[in-house]
């Protein structure tokens, strides 16, 4: 879709594509008390003449469409300059569906219409991809830590050093040993300062676990 969208050849070796097995039940209700849902994305845009490729769980607005997009359906919001968004909705598993996708790609390839020939690919000297460094985004951020004295202002305090705002936090404390998770939902943000900032956080005494990352989409 990324091909056919945007007119380039798809480098797999450039998509970032990260698994659902990270998704703890935390997050869950954490990004439901938040307002959102978490959803396994597939995204493609173009921004600022690159192309950005990535595959991974994504907090989505429950106010947003693709939100509700629950059981064996699958769906494709595509935005248009024009148009603006435009979501296709319809079953993506099951034996008909399957049977269906598969069936397509067989007369696909039987009519040889699986080259790149028929998307008019740019060379990637015109259309390169964005590295997955420079990809901004707004970020959920859970911390499982010492709930203790200044250990909030602390974390904030790093994020602020990395020009990293804080939109909104829930703090709840798990057990006896005083130990919190903390999620935080950060402002828009390159993935390298978060990444930067999130590793000066991980070497803090106070943190109990490794820090979670994931992305957030707002969709507008």
């Amino acid at each position: 879709m990324a091909s056919i969208a945007f007119g380039c050849e798809l480098q797999f070796e450039q998509v970032s594509t990260i698994g659902i097995s990270e998704v703890s039940g935390e997050d869950v209700a954490f990004a439901t008390e938040l307002g959102y849902s978490i959803k396994h994305l597939g995204i493609a845009k173009k921004v600022k003449g690159q192309i950005q490729m990535r595959v991974h769980p994504t907090l989505i607005p429950k106010t947003q469409l693709l939100a509700n997009v629950d059981g064996v359906m699958n769906a494709v919001l595509i935005k248009g300059n024009a148009v603006g968004p435009t979501l296709y909705y319809g079953a993506g598993a099951g034996d008909e569906a399957t049977a269906s996708a598969v069936i397509a790609d067989l007369v696909d390839v039987i009519k040889g219409t699986v080259s790149g020939d028929i998307f008019g690919w740019k060379s990637l000297e015109t259309m390169q991809n964005q590295h997955q460094d420079e990809i901004e985004s707004v970020f959920y951020v859970r911390l499982l830590a010492t709930d203790k004295t200044g250990v909030l202002a602390d974390i904030t305090a790093i994020l602020a050093q990395h020009n990293i705002s804080v939109e909104s936090v829930v703090q709840k404390q798990i057990d006896a040993q005083n130990n919190a998770h903390i999620a935080i939902i950060t402002n828009l943000v390159k993935t390298k300062d978060i990444n930067t900032a999130v590793a000066t956080i991980q070497s803090k005494d106070f943190i109990q676990e490794a820090v979670k990352i994931i992305h957030v989409e707002t969709l507008d």
